[in-house]
């Protein structure tokens, strides 16, 4: 018997032509020999009727198998799923860090002392006490959401100044982070999912990492090392979700001191060695070849809907030239590339997703200079905090809907192996597996979140993979992060350079 992979209902159209054809047969059985089930037929009229009808019960199946399946639900119906395994959507989170006081003498801020930012999003001290001028005071947000994050340098006001300080503090180190909005549908299905593979219970890993996951809505996911450091020792590693404005996916120390740490401790078994850490974010660059449309100006000309240019500028061969690189900056507008071809003045098109801030720029290359592998190109709108070693490609009309799918799959990683050891792995490797949920490997998963991104995507493949000196050149193999030792928190994917090419 064949097996069944997919639901399948009939279209209206089907269903007539079934009806009508049983009809015909039944007639012609009963000694009509040339029966009129045709469009002027009265058996046509109702067959006809009868399939619209039938059809759109048949859709209406498929709607609510949907809704009863974890790949699929979404919304209410996913919350629901997730509601009978005891899981719930994440809630918002406020930010937590430093800010540095101005003060004319040592002041005294008490716990709970609040400040305001510009959106008039209210936070407070975390531990108060006597403060010289210049202190680093820690702060948390008393309101949620992503909006609470702030870059190093950023100022933020008292409600009412402590005594000898200026009514305004600035954002210290590191900056106000893990202020989260609340878990989308595909974060809240990754961890149902999981539970699906792996039910928890009875002091398990996989009770471990909900014990974890339920100690504070910073955590996205909680990664699970068991016996890696010896026997009866359990690491976990605690992952934050990225924001719009950073990738970074560390928990704060004061959440991790103040939440994590304490909670997963007071709820395991004592007699474990249990070691509690965040993540090391790994810098990760990651060129990609895309077979895409081709412009209607391109030589024959295209459909249309992929690349802007007919031919795209710059292009990398993915076979000994794997991405363009910026080599020098003179301005936003004017910088130096290392393509080996030259741009066409007032066509060429070209895009730019900044680390920075993580928005995508697109500009007209109006002029250029220099010689194959040193091209200084001026553009007609800036790239606001382009760098030397930021990645340049050719712009396409899709080009935010690929950055957004790569994005999103960053965003479900977890980290990596704490050992390279074979013995230690028997037992020690990284729960959940990597091949089961939350990958920590680049590799077809990626690709697969760009093809699906789009009708146009024909095909996708890796150019180049890159953490630090860890690198893999070509669309073969996998990277998968740096180990840094069993004592040291595992690392993790997190982007810095992206950038999409046309496939030669």
């Amino acid at each position: 018997m064949a097996e069944i992979r997919e639901f399948v209902v009939k279209a209206p159209t089907t269903i007539r032509d079934d009806i009508l054809r049983t009809i015909k047969n039944g007639l012609i059985k009963q000694g009509v020999a040339n029966p009129n089930v045709g469009p002027n037929s009265d058996w046509y009229v109702i067959a006809t009727a009868l399939g619209n009808e039938l059809a759109v019960v048949g859709a209406n199946a498929i709607v609510k198998a949907d809704q009863q399946m974890p790949d699929t639900a979404i919304e209410d119906d996913l919350e629901r799923i997730a509601a009978l395994f005891g899981l719930s959507k994440q809630p918002a989170a406020g930010s937590v860090g430093p800010v540095i006081i101005e003060a004319s003498a040592t002041s005294p801020i008490e716990t709970g002392r609040e400040l305001v930012d510009s959106a008039g999003l209210r936070y407070e001290v975390v531990i108060g006490g006597n403060f010289a001028d210049d202190a680093t005071v820690t702060i948390r947000a008393i309101d949620t959401g992503a909006a609470t994050n702030h870059a190093e340098g950023d100022i933020l006001q008292w409600v009412s100044a402590p005594p000898y300080c200026s009514d305004k503090v600035t954002v210290g180190d590191g900056g106000l982070v893990n202020g989260i909005d609340a878990e989308n549908d595909e974060v809240l299905r990754a961890r149902v999912l999981a539970v699906l593979q792996n039910p928890p219970g009875a002091g398990d890993w996989e009770h471990v990492a909900e014990v974890a996951e339920e100690s504070t809505a910073s955590v996205q996911k909680a990664f699970v090392y068991p016996a890696i450091q010896g026997p009866s020792t359990v690491h976990v590693a605690v992952a934050a979700a990225p924001t719009e404005t950073s990738k970074s996916r560390l928990v704060a120390s004061a959440i991790m001191n103040g939440d994590v740490e304490p909670f997963i401790k007071g709820k395991l078994p004592t007699h474990a060695h249990i070691v509690v850490t965040t993540v090391t974010d790994a810098n990760t660059d990651v060129s990609i070849g895309l077979s895409l449309p081709e412009s209607p100006t391109a030589n024959p000309p295209g459909p249309g809907g992929g690349w802007t240019n007919g031919t795209p500028w710059p292009a990398p061969n993915g076979t000994s030239v794997f991405r363009v690189v910026v080599s020098g900056v003179t301005s936003t507008t004017v910088f130096t590339v290392d393509a080996t071809t030259a741009p066409t003045p007032n066509v060429t098109r070209i895009a730019w997703l900044s680390p920075i801030d993580w928005k995508l720029y697109t500009a007209l290359v109006t002029a250029y200079t220099g010689s194959s592998g040193a091209y200084t190109i001026t553009i007609d709108a800036p790239f606001v905090g382009i760098t030397s070693g930021r990645y340049i490609w050719p712009e396409c009309q899709n080009a935010q809907t690929y950055v957004d799918a790569v994005l999103e799959a960053f965003a479900l990683m977890g980290p990596g192996e704490k050992s390279t050891n074979a013995s230690a792995l028997i037992r020690g490797f990284r729960h959940p597996p990597p091949n089961a949920s939350w990958t920590y490997k680049l590799g077809p998963e990626m690709l697969r979140a760009i093809t699906d991104a789009g009708d146009e995507v024909l095909s996708a493949q890796f150019f180049h993979r890159a953490e630090g000196s860890n690198t893999l050149e070509g669309p073969g193999g996998t990277l998968t992060p740096t180990v840094d030792g069993v004592t040291e928190p595992p690392r993790i994917f997190i982007p810095r350079d992206i950038a999409f090419y046309r496939v030669p």
